[in-house]
């Protein structure tokens, strides 16, 4: 069975700066686990986790990213 895709822009942008969730996992503080937990829906990301994602994407990418894009979930 195929996994669930749920933040299709937010793994965009990870593919875009050359960023696996282990390396993004570890630049926020937690662990694999929890952000896979996050990843799958089981768990919410945290206003600040967002707002540090959101940073690390922009500067590794160059591009200005909004969080209501970033983080909308997948139907």
């Amino acid at each position: 069975m195929a996994r669930e895709i749920i933040f299709i822009n937010l793994e965009a942008e990870l593919l875009r700066a050359k960023l696996t969730k282990t390396e993004l996992a570890a630049m926020i503080g937690i662990s694999i686990g929890s952000m896979s937990s996050k990843f799958t829906g089981k768990t919410e990301f945290n206003l600040s986790e967002m707002l540090s994602i959101k940073e690390i994407l922009e500067s590794r990418t160059g591009k200005e990213l909004k969080l209501d894009d970033l983080f909308k979930r997948g139907e």
